[in-house]
């Protein structure tokens, strides 16, 4: 019996299913950038220029699932942030 081109049915995962899928992750797995989103309305910033600009979002983000891939880095430049924003009188 033949498929209906529009039936719903499974399909195959090719290559080594241990591989995370989804943004930041292409075939080969070797271009993601942590300094730099990659997805969403601040797709293409990096984190530096997120914390001058929004740094609300990143606070969000590092709390977030989505954001799991960030978190150090975010950590690192909201570090270094609130550090460079101290007074020192």
């Amino acid at each position: 019996m033949a498929d209906k081109p529009d039936e719903p049915r499974a399909f195959s995962v090719e290559g080594d299913q241990r591989v995370p899928v989804g943004p930041g992750h292409d075939a080969a797995g070797s271009n993601f950038d942590p300094t730099r989103l990659d997805f969403g309305h601040y797709a293409g910033h990096s984190i530096e220029e997120l914390a001058e600009i929004d740094p609300d979002y990143l606070q969000w983000l590092q709390r977030h699932p989505s954001g799991v891939r960030y978190r150090n880095e975010i950590q690192r430049v909201l570090g270094v942030v609130r550090r460079s924003l101290e007074w020192h009188g």
